[in-house]
């Protein structure tokens, strides 16, 4: 988020504090991590605060929730879809688990999760590739025969792309027309 935008936050906080007090405490783990509130304290540092028990990946995913009732910059929320993917790492998902934990836990699409996380928290995949001489078919041609003319069969091979025949000439495979 850009700093003006946070500053202007807190001053709002601060105003309505002014006004009306403190709605919602500040969240935080037993260790004094921020869950839910890290304006509020920005904007006052006596804010009332609630402790949460909570350990590990918990603690991002009640972090994530905790803020969707406000709008969370994209980066913010990338930011800490990222360090959720790497404490589930740490508490041993494999890599190619990671995406479909993450889903369970948070209430975005597999696709939106994907686009969030950077290339080493995806899983691998390894396109499988076959030579192109064992992928063409051969088969014979049998021309329409006529009366007067009889050719010799020809042999061609099929495109495994396209579909389209092909004739072997030393080295080079061209279409036949």
């Amino acid at each position: 988020m850009s700093e003006g935008y946070d500053e202007e936050i807190v001053e709002w906080l601060r105003r309505s504090r002014e006004q009306i007090g403190e709605l919602e405490p500040v969240y935080i783990t037993p260790e004094g991590e921020v869950l839910d509130g890290k304006h509020r304290l920005k904007a006052y540092p006596g804010w009332k605060t609630k402790t949460l028990e909570v350990e590990g990946s918990q603690k991002i995913i009640q972090r994530i929730h905790r803020n969707i009732h406000r709008r969370l910059g994209k980066r913010e929320l990338k930011e800490a879809i990222i360090q959720l993917a790497a404490a589930l790492e740490r508490e041993g998902v494999q890599r190619e688990h990671l995406i479909d934990e993450i889903k369970k836990v948070l209430p975005f699409s597999e696709d939106y999760i994907r686009k969030m996380l950077p290339a080493r928290f995806k899983r691998k995949y390894r396109k499988k590739l076959k030579p192109a001489y064992r992928t063409l078919v051969e088969k014979e041609v049998k021309p329409k025969a006529k009366p007067e003319l009889k050719k010799k069969e020809e042999k061609f091979l099929i495109c495994p792309v396209c579909g389209s025949k092909l004739k072997l000439k030393g080295d080079m495979l061209y279409p036949i027309k």
